[in-house]
């Protein structure tokens, strides 16, 4: 449906006042790319994430990346590990925030194999912006 209308969506994980340390309180800010020119780059590194990863451990891989402006993605697949991924997201926002960088989203649907089954998966593409 957005596909066809060429509609893309990219997010921005914040944490907000409140929650625990082990459920921490999360805005997604969300925003609306009309006739978007997002391709996903062939050769981004793919860090995947699981239901065990620690979400700032996942942060400081992605933040490193990022500060060498690499094209990178985070991977997914289970609902515990899509939801460490975009806490990592968060972190990694916060971790950029001296080197004057932002990042922001984008989410894909992919199918992957493991041990011999094809599961679904969220591909997270990372895009980097610059803060003023």
């Amino acid at each position: 449906y957005l596909a066809d209308s060429q509609i893309e969506l990219t997010f921005q994980t914040a944490f907000r006042e409140g929650g625990t340390p082990d459920r921490p309180s999360v805005a997604l800010y969300l925003s609306k790319h009309l006739n978007s020119k997002w391709v996903p780059v062939p050769e981004a590194v793919e860090l995947s994430v699981s239901a065990s990863s620690e979400p700032s451990v996942v942060a400081g891989a992605l933040a490193s990346r990022c500060r060498e402006n690499a094209a990178v993605c985070l991977v997914g697949i289970g609902v515990d590990a899509v939801t460490n991924a975009v806490m990592a997201i968060g972190h990694t926002r916060l971790y950029l925030e001296s080197d004057w960088k932002d990042i922001r989203a984008w989410p894909e649907f992919i199918k992957v194999q493991k041990n011999g089954n094809e599961l679904n998966a969220i591909k997270f593409h990372v895009h980097i912006d610059r803060q003023r």
